[in-house]
């Protein structure tokens, strides 16, 4: 029984079964991070050679050197103190937040030692002790890290390839076994506003997920695989074509090997803006772009580049009325099977523009006859208003901007609402009911026929009712919060 200054004990081997199973290169990153992360380092040098358990050549062991020619460690026992505060928490910048990388890749060695300035800390072999001992030195600039371990040769290769996939900064010469991997230029560079990172706001205090702008570098990928980064860091494989660095802290777990799928999502959206007028056709259908036309961060503009681009100029959606169908395929329409489409997907297409096959649907009078559109010439500006007008508060009421039309050739009604088109009977109405001082009028049709969108082939039922209802209380909560569509003037 006693007592202790410490709260908590840390079992080595404990540690070292978390991080066995971990990718070298993986390991090795940690270190690379430190050092771009260090201020006053321009040189990040890492060798990775085959040895024995002593660290000579051609063993049954890897030995891991990474050398630097900053400042040193500002507290040496930084190298075996788990989770120690550091202002780099402060940063949203800079890698480290956890304080643990180069204590990862010494739980797993065979024995590890660190040079630093003024200070060497070695951690001997279990067979020899294990533990550690500090020395003094007589180094006065850099810190190198070296780490023996037990590992396969043929692990060699894949943590060269990785690590030669890193992008430094522009201060660093970063060389791979006395090699400089070729500088990449970044294909496109985005801004992304308001996009997730962590940072504490000061020594010593958590990390919150906080909100801020950061830079996209985008880059052609180094093979068939794509990554994104943080900073230069690899993180993980992506769907996207593109390596994707992003110049600000990514929330991720201790480990730092992967993002969580809502924020992948919001890169996606991020580089979908910059690349969607540049997809092809099968491009446009990867899984990658449907989960970024499917967030929020993704605007209009972009969702409608990449619906033509998948869709073509020509396309709509399938009717269940089969005569609209063939109608519309005689007219050179690409029919497109609604399910081929996610929901969200679906209805940002419907917004952007794409039309239902009922569209092309046969519109009769009363006695039969087809009805006729209005010729342009005759679309008065009242008109065009009124059109624009109804097609907002589609887009309000009803989540899509329904299609509009001006007829004739019937006169049982005034208007028509079916396939996510409204038809103004303008002989019926006359255009002097399209001006601005009969608004009034003009909003109680519209959302009278917009109330039709959804029901059975009986209109005007006890459901209508519900409908109309529920349009005309949520137009009101608009008006009230200030957001129902103004109305449009020429």
């Amino acid at each position: 029984m006693g007592t202790s200054t410490g709260r908590f004990e840390i079992s080595a081997e404990g540690m070292a079964g978390l991080h066995e199973g971990r990718a070298l290169w993986s390991l090795t990153k940690e270190l690379v991070a430190n050092i771009w992360d260090e201020p006053t380092a321009t040189v990040c040098n890492v060798q990775i050679t085959p040895t024995d358990e002593n660290g000579r050549i051609n063993g049954e062991f890897i030995t891991v050197r990474v050398e630097d020619n900053g400042r040193g460690f500002a507290d040496a026992t930084d190298a075996y103190t788990l989770m120690a505060p550091t202002n780099k928490r402060q940063d949203s910048e800079t890698r480290g937040r956890f304080n643990i990388g180069e204590k990862e890749i010494i739980s797993i060695a065979e024995w590890a030692r660190v040079e630093t300035v003024g200070t060497t800390i070695e951690f001997p072999s279990i067979k020899d002790g294990g533990g550690r001992v500090v020395k003094k030195n007589r180094r006065k600039n850099g810190t190198v890290v070296t780490a023996v371990v037990k590992r396969s040769a043929d692990e060699i290769a894949e943590t060269l390839d990785a690590l030669r996939g890193f992008i430094p900064p522009a201060h660093i010469t970063y060389t791979i076994n006395g090699e400089e991997p070729p500088r990449r230029e970044f294909k496109h560079q985005t801004s992304a506003k308001e996009l997730a990172t962590v940072i504490a706001s000061g020594v010593g205090e958590p990390l919150r997920e906080t909100a801020r702008t950061s830079r996209i570098d985008i880059f052609e990928p180094l093979g068939e695989t794509a990554h994104i980064y943080e900073m230069g860091i690899t993180i993980q494989p992506i769907e996207a074509p593109y390596d994707v660095d992003i110049h600000q802290k990514v929330p991720m777990p201790p480990n730092r090997d992967a993002v969580r799928p809502a924020y992948l999502q919001d890169i996606y959206s991020e580089v979908l803006k910059v690349v969607a007028g540049e997809l092809q056709m099968s491009e446009a259908s990867e899984p990658w772009v449907q989960l970024a036309v499917e967030d929020k961060r993704t605007d209009d503009d972009t969702v409608t580049l990449v619906m033509k681009a998948k869709l073509g100029e020509s396309a709509v959606l399938w009717s269940s009325d089969t005569e609209a169908n063939e109608r519309a395929h005689d007219a050179g329409m690409d029919l497109i099977a609604p399910r081929t489409l996610s929901k969200i997907e679906r209805e940002r297409f419907k917004k952007a523009g794409l039309q239902s096959a009922s569209a092309f649907a046969r519109v009769t009078s009363i006695d039969g006859k087809p009805v006729e559109e209005c010729e342009p010439e005759k679309v008065t500006p009242g008109m065009k208003n009124v059109e624009e007008w109804a097609k907002r508060m589609s887009e309000a009421l009803l989540g899509f901007r329904c299609d509009v039309r001006f007829i004739r050739g019937m006169r049982d009604r005034s208007a028509q609402y079916g396939g996510q088109r409204l038809d103004f009977v303008y002989p019926v109405l006359g255009f002097r009911w399209f001006e601005a001082d009969n608004m009034e009028a003009q909003a109680s049709l519209i959302i009278h026929e917009l109330a039709h969108e959804g029901e059975s082939k009986t209109p005007h039922t006890g459901e209508y009712v519900h409908r109309i209802a529920d349009l005309g209380a949520k137009a009101l909560i608009l008006s009230m919060r200030g957001d129902f569509p103004e109305y449009p003037t020429n």
